[in-house]
């Protein structure tokens, strides 16, 4: 396994010690808060670990992206099993029992590959079994957890038959929507000298696909193309090279969240599930915990509709919710992000001025009046929102 101490160095290009907030940087805290004593239910959703791109732009290189196009990297799996024990460390003794228990627990994965083994990895950080739980000592601290693939929920954009999804994204597909067409045209002679390198389109989409690159490439210590390493663009050195184009990382998926109709298609059902397990806890029913692993633009959408000032997650960044009971139904929405790999903080989320204001001195809002401010966001029939035909599947 790569040295640590040298995977520290190099992941602040992920922006893993820090993330945007309205226009600022804002450093991680070092330690997590704790559950709260009254809290019966905690929710938590993520993005996938880190994975590989979709296209490599060296595809000859042999010392990384062995997994395969899109697939998680041994970094992603550290970066979930860090969340898993994040997690367990947050919920504390006595709220959750050591092994899994399935009247304890639900999982939730988009169908994408990348999404399962994070999720899968998160669990074995939450769950080291022990006593009856303790299977196999070659095994000795993973068992198996089931989950549920739900992409309706998670992975809306891969939806087959579901028109209003293409319709949302087309304009952010094709870079026609505002932002990310002024993006193209200030970027324009970045994009021609990637096209030119690269053989690739001179599109936002593959200057995202060039960032995933300089991401592993960084990760893993290994060389850049010599048009980056020795750029040949005018007014550009590699350093400034590689930040501007690193401006380019998930570019799609964090606009999708930011417009409004693409931000509620893809998060939108995901919210009806979300209140509905609270309303079930309000009621004594339902799992002590909840957890889901989903894509950019449907995690980050899902943030925003719950009023998270997010533009932007890393991978296996996400959001935490407690629910209580005591004194009133209660929410109190978290943050959780690597920092960088193996260690995970869950701390106080930023939330837009209409909920701020909605918070008790504990941070905690009123069930009902959080479900007031966001119910706009709510899908709770997602073939209809398709607009698809009532015979069609998944």
């Amino acid at each position: 396994m790569q040295n640590m101490a040298c995977v520290a160095a190099l992941f602040p290009i992920l922006w893993l010690a820090t993330f945007t907030v309205a226009e600022e940087t804002v450093l991680l805290p070092k330690q997590s808060i704790k559950k709260h004593p009254d809290t019966v239910l905690v929710l938590y959703g993520m993005r996938h670990g880190n994975r590989n791109p979709e296209n490599f732009v060296n595809p000859v290189e042999k010392s990384w992206g062995l997994e395969g196009p899109m697939e998680l990297t041994r970094f992603g799996k550290l970066q979930a099993l860090g969340l898993g024990t994040a997690l367990r460390q947050f919920v504390g003794k006595g709220f959750l029992d050591d092994n899994y228990l399935p009247k304890e627990a639900s999982f939730f994965s988009s169908s994408a590959a990348r999404c399962q083994m994070t999720l899968q990895a998160s669990t074995a950080g939450l769950y080291t079994p022990v006593g009856w739980g303790d299977w196999s000592k070659k095994f000795d601290n993973w068992s198996p957890v089931p989950y549920s693939i739900d992409d309706p929920m998670l992975r809306m954009y891969a939806v087959s038959d579901c028109p209003n999804s293409d319709k949302a994204w087309a304009p952010i597909s094709d870079d026609t929507w505002g932002p990310l067409a002024e993006k193209k045209q200030k970027g324009k002679v970045l994009l021609d000298y990637m096209a030119k390198n690269t053989g690739w389109d001179a599109a936002v989409s593959k200057a995202a696909d060039l960032a995933d690159n300089i991401i592993e490439i960084k990760l893993y210590n290994a060389t850049l193309p010599d048009w980056l390493e020795h750029p040949t663009l005018p007014g550009y050195d590699k350093d400034s090279l590689v930040k501007a184009y690193m401006e380019f990382a998930e570019a799609h998926q964090n606009a999708c969240a930011e417009n409004e109709d693409c931000r509620r298609m893809m998060g939108g059902y995901w919210l009806k599930n979300v209140l509905d397990a609270m309303k079930k806890a309000k009621d004594g029913k339902g799992p002590k915990i909840i957890g889901y692993a989903s894509h950019t633009e449907v995690t980050l959408a899902l943030m925003k509709l719950m009023g998270y000032k997010r533009n932007e997650i890393t991978t296996t960044a996400g959001f935490a919710i407690e629910f209580r009971n005591k004194p009133n139904p209660g929410v109190r929405l978290l943050d959780h992000d690597p920092n960088p790999v193996e260690t995970h903080v869950i701390y106080k989320a930023a939330l837009i001025p209409e909920l701020e204001k909605l918070m008790d001195n504990e941070a905690f809002i009123d069930l009902d009046k959080f479900e007031a401010a966001i119910q706009s966001g709510v899908i709770s029939k997602w073939e209809e929102a398709c607009g698809r035909h009532s015979c069609a599947k998944p």
